[in-house]
């Protein structure tokens, strides 16, 4: 059952906001605004990893393995990209797909299975 006058005395404010508490609220408002608008042109403006799209120099390998944050892209020359065709880990999937055409590709040995 209903109580007299229960529903004003819930939604009846306690006091009335000031203008200086007003100002602040439009305040904080526009920072984050701005905030989001400044992530979002940093955001586009970074969109490559820088990576891709570059060439590697010779006997270099580029390597993408799955990682916790998506994936990670490593680049391997000379010495360490030659032990890295002959470690077991270039040999497991689910990266042998991938990085054993690229180690045939600059001539490394691949360590039999």
């Amino acid at each position: 059952m209903p109580l007299q006058g229960h529903w004003a005395r819930v939604n009846t404010p306690v006091r009335e906001t000031t203008p200086r508490e007003r100002l602040l609220v439009r305040a904080v408002i526009a920072l984050v605004g701005m905030a989001a608008v400044a992530t979002v042109i940093v955001a586009i403006a970074t969109s490559g990893n820088g990576t891709s799209g570059t060439p590697l120099a010779a006997g270099c390998i580029r390597v993408e393995l799955p990682s916790t944050m998506g994936a990670v892209s490593s680049d391997l020359c000379g010495n360490t990209a030659r032990q890295f065709c002959l470690s077991p880990a270039a040999n497991s999937e689910p990266i042998d797909t991938q990085v054993q055409p690229k180690c045939r590709d600059q001539g490394y040995a691949i360590a039999p299975q």
